[in-house]
């Protein structure tokens, strides 16, 4: 953004000296009465002209012969005749000028004082339509970028699609907007962005912790003819996720997830022995269940197994069953003659559908039933289901730990280590949580009366949530609403997968982009607000938010995240890994702040500028010193007192710490960058969704619509 104007010396009351000003075009300096030059000399100019011409009316210049000395003077000297003329005529100019001029400085430093003129400025129209090619979003009004002012010409401070693709951080205490100005108005220009434009249309990923944003998201979905891309996960809701369904992660990638998201949870040991444990326990657990039957594994699953020894070793000799073992006998009945006779062949079941016939596994019992019943059953040995080739070797490596690494560990020691992994794969345990993280496979769940039917189709309504790499690429806006007063842990841990499965999703997408170059992949947005519960850092490992989001640009990933300030930020994490975190976000937004570490960092991030800053010095000499015999002073014949002031260039910052905290609400010091460029740091005054897009942030403050002064 390029300012035009004048830089002006004001006096900084924040350094106690002087420093720079800048005075955009079109803003006309002030006198220090508060009348502005120019009206000043055209009234002068006004009461001249009628001076001059009541003389002229009045008092008119003596004709010939009137006046004889004028005569004289015009038959010897003509130019000073004409010059007497001039005179006569100019000297009520002049009078009013002194005159006025005198009045107008004894009121200014005798008469009332009031406020100065305020500068009225009008809004340009809003820059985006929706229809761009790239998607931008309009951060708020711009007036002066250092002070506190209006000015007659404001701008829009807009930041386009490659400055959005690198991240925005906004940091606001409670109550100072940023959800109202900052989080709902960004949503509502990304999600109406090509709302028309099945193929363009962005989708996204939005967490919150409070339980109303995602009520404010669906609106705004609403309001674009976009309600049906709206999908809501929670406890209680209709969609089903199963955040272990992912057939194309291998089984140690997977476990050690888990693992990475037990410590990100809960703390890391001093000791690397319990996470390496952890992450082989998970690993062969994930990797029995894939063997056996369908493949699928829930976290309910896992803990499960873990507790449980009897299980695991039923798992493992299902797994031998499927791998090694021919497939049992089964009988096939037609489904007409086991509807007749439900009562005395039901208990033989579960009884499989296979079109117009069902078939059981074959006992004695049931061939005897059949025999009593006259029903004619088909006797067949049903074909080896198809297993992966190298599922022999698993299950070889799966019975090789079982046997020669867990149960060869302690008893006390296998304790502790199920213990560590029990404490976070419990909470999925409970009835409500499994019922939706927890689903069984989507093709086939089992009914209320132990039949089968199609997941999509259960009496409760529940769907199995499609993959996170379809719902982005088919537009789909996701929101986890699971507010954390309900259960904190279980809202973080889910929050913090759900966001490490949604980014891995997308960051999965380069890789198509470079096979089908000439497809639009439409962006995806990234919305999180308070972040610090679900930010998270991997340090030393693979995993993490700092090591992921500086990759999403190249997925046209549009991350927003909103936290209260940097310290609940620093909570969040461990050690310095917040710096890390934090310029992963190259766009920030600072609202006002109530933490000073917040103001300090800021006010850092700002930069700093020149400034002149003053000096004051004063001498007094005096000759012939001597004492006041009367008075007892000091003092001397002559004495002279001089006083001077020089300037002197120095760099302070460009917002001081205490700026952060005196901003109003809905304002910003942003720091912007427009994908290419680092823009200096600015004053921006939001606009807050309930205000309309044409009513100036100062109006809206003077008539009381964002209460208070709006930190004037």
């Amino acid at each position: 953004m390029d300012y035009h104007g004048i830089v002006a010396l004001r006096h900084d009351p924040a350094s106690g000296g002087r420093s720079y000003e800048f005075i955009p075009a079109g803003r006309r300096p002030l006198c220090p009465g508060g009348v502005a030059m120019t009206p000043r000399l055209l009234a002068w100019v006004a009461f001249g002209t009628v001076a001059a011409l009541a003389r002229w009316r009045f008092w008119p210049w003596p004709a010939a012969g009137e006046a004889p000395a004028l005569d004289l003077v015009a038959v010897y000297d003509p130019a000073l005749y004409w010059a007497f003329w001039l005179w006569a005529y100019a000297w009520p100019v002049a009078a009013v000028g002194v005159v006025g001029s005198l009045a107008l400085s004894a009121w200014d430093v005798w008469g009332p004082r009031g406020a100065p003129a305020v500068v009225r400025g009008k809004l340009p129209s809003w820059p985006l339509s929706g229809n761009e090619p790239e998607p931008a979003v309009v951060v708020g009004e711009q007036h002066h970028p250092v002070s506190p002012v209006e000015v007659e010409r404001p701008t829009w401070l807009t930041v386009p699609a490659a400055g959005l693709f690198t991240g925005t951080a906004i940091f606001g205490a409670t109550g100072s907007g940023k959800t109202a100005a900052c989080m709902r108005p960004f949503v509502a220009q990304l999600f109406s962005w090509q709302a028309a434009d099945p193929e363009k249309r962005a989708g996204g990923l939005v967490l919150e912790v409070k339980g109303d944003f995602c009520r404010q998201v669906r609106e705004v979905l609403k309001a674009c003819d976009r309600e049906d891309d709206y999908v809501e996960l929670g406890v209680g809701g209709r969609w089903q996720w199963n955040p272990l369904d992912a057939p194309e992660v291998d089984s140690y990638s997977l476990a050690y997830q888990l693992s990475s998201l037990l410590n990100q949870l809960f703390g890391r040991g001093k000791e690397p022995f319990w996470q390496q444990a952890s992450t082989n326990l998970l690993r062969n657990l994930v990797e029995l269940h894939r063997i056996h039957g369908s493949g699928w594994v829930t976290l309910r699953d896992l803990y499960r197994c873990a507790i449980d020894r009897g299980l695991l070793q039923a798992r493992l000799v299902q797994a031998r069953a499927e791998v090694r073992e021919e497939p049992a006998m089964r009988v096939t009945v037609r489904a007409e003659d086991l509807t007749v006779n439900a009562v005395a062949l039901d208990r033989f079941g579960p009884w499989a559908r296979e079109g117009d016939r069902l078939s059981a596994p074959m006992t004695r019992e049931l061939l005897d039933a059949l025999e009593e019943a006259g029903i004619d059953g088909t006797r067949e040995r049903p074909s080896r289901p198809p297993v992966a080739p190298d599922a022999e070797g698993r299950l070889e490596a799966a019975e090789r730990w079982l046997e020669h690494d867990w149960r060869q560990l302690e008893t006390k020691l296998r304790t502790s280590i199920v213990e560590g992994v029990s404490s976070f794969l419990g909470i999925f345990d409970q009835p409500d949580v499994a019922r939706v993280f927890c689903p069984g496979p989507p093709a086939v769940a089992a009914g209320p009366q132990g039949g089968t039917t199609f997941s999509g189709e259960l009496p409760s309504l529940l769907r199995p949530l499609r993959r996170l790499r379809e719902l982005i690429e088919n537009g789909t806006v996701l929101c986890l609403n699971m507010p954390t007063g309900t259960s904190p842990a279980l809202a973080r841990a889910v929050g913090v997968m759900l966001k490490g499965a949604w980014l891995q999703a997308a960051l999965r997408r380069p890789a198509d982009m470079a096979a089908e170059p000439e497809r639009y992949f439409r962006p995806a947005v990234f919305v999180c607000d308070e972040y610090q519960s679900f930010a998270t850092v991997g340090e030393d490992e693979p995993a993490g938010d700092e090591k992921a989001f500086p990759l999403t640009r190249q997925s046209r990933v549009i991350p927003i995240v909103a936290t209260q300030s940097v310290s609940s930020l620093k909570s969040a994490t461990r050690g310095d890994a917040w710096k890390t975190l934090l310029q992963s976000f190259r766009t920030r937004v600072f609202l006002t702040s109530a933490d000073a570490d917040t103001s300090r960092a800021a006010s850092e991030m700002c930069g700093t500028v020149e400034r002149l800053k003053a000096s004051y010095n004063f001498s007094e000499n005096s000759s012939q010193a001597g004492v006041s015999l009367l008075s007892g002073k000091a003092g001397g014949a002559r004495a002279s007192v001089g006083a001077g002031r020089s300037y002197q260039a120095r760099r302070e910052p460009r917002f001081h710490p205490n700026d952060f905290e005196a901003l109003g609400t809905c304002q910003a010091i942003v720091i912007p960058f427009d994908g290419y460029n680092a823009m200096p740091a600015r004053r921006v005054y939001l606009k807050p969704w309930f205000l309309p897009r044409d009513k100036p942030y100062w109006q809206a403050v003077r008539e009381g619509e964002l209460g208070g002064t709006g930190g004037l």
